[in-house]
């Protein structure tokens, strides 16, 4: 059986919350993660980097261990400032520059770097995917895609990696400003479902479920 993660409840609940009509009961699994059935098949990811999750893990460890931290993991930290760091109580993530809304030099090529990873990865002999009547991509992130022009530079870019033969029909995408960004890779638009507060309702919700099922 496939490990659950957090990200999958996340998105089973963001989904059915914003979609009720066509989602109910999304089923976690795995390959894809999601499943509505045999029609919908979502995979879920997460595009913070390596450095950046590592950080985030290390910090809510030292949350719940105190004083008895191991001294390793302080040390890693220290190493890892520059990348995440605590500001009062919360923990800011270091994502670099937005200017000039380039998306190649700018956090938001993480995402794209997640949408080409995961065409991929759809498409490989050796990931074994389930057939589903179509496939869907729900991204959780913490970057921040406010114009529109980096919209649609994000649509136009990941129409343009989704050209294997296994497609995305929808990628999803949270943002930092509380916003889920749905590229309609079929019909080429572009939906926004502002989530304001009701998204850390979502989260509670999801953690609450993570946690009931791994009692």
């Amino acid at each position: 059986m496939a490990q659950k993660r957090f990200d999958e409840y996340f998105a089973k609940v963001v989904l059915e919350s914003c979609f009720p009509k066509r989602f109910t009961d999304l089923q976690i699994s795995d390959k894809p993660d999601l499943r509505c059935g045999k029609e919908v098949g979502i995979e879920v990811t997460n595009c913070m980097p390596k450095e950046a999750a590592e950080a985030f893990n290390l910090w809510h460890r030292v949350e719940k261990q105190g004083e008895q931290t191991p001294p390793r993991i302080l040390e890693r930290l220290e190493q890892l400032k520059d990348t995440v760091h605590l500001e009062g109580n919360s923990l800011v993530w270091e994502q670099g520059s937005y200017v000039d809304d380039d998306i190649d030099n700018s956090p938001i090529k993480e995402f794209v770097s997640a949408v080409a990873n995961k065409v991929e990865r759809l498409n490989s002999e050796n990931a074994r995917y389930a057939e589903m009547g179509s496939y869907e991509l729900f991204v959780n992130s913490f970057i921040d895609v406010s114009t529109f022009k980096q919209m649609y530079a994000l649509l136009a870019r990941t129409t343009e990696l989704n050209n294997k033969p296994k497609k995305f029909d929808n990628i999803y995408l949270i943002t930092s400003n509380q916003k889920l960004l749905v590229f309609d890779l079929v019909n080429n638009n572009i939906d926004i479902k502002y989530l304001y507060t009701h998204l850390e309702r979502m989260a509670d919700k999801a953690i609450a479920m993570y946690k009931g099922d791994k009692r």
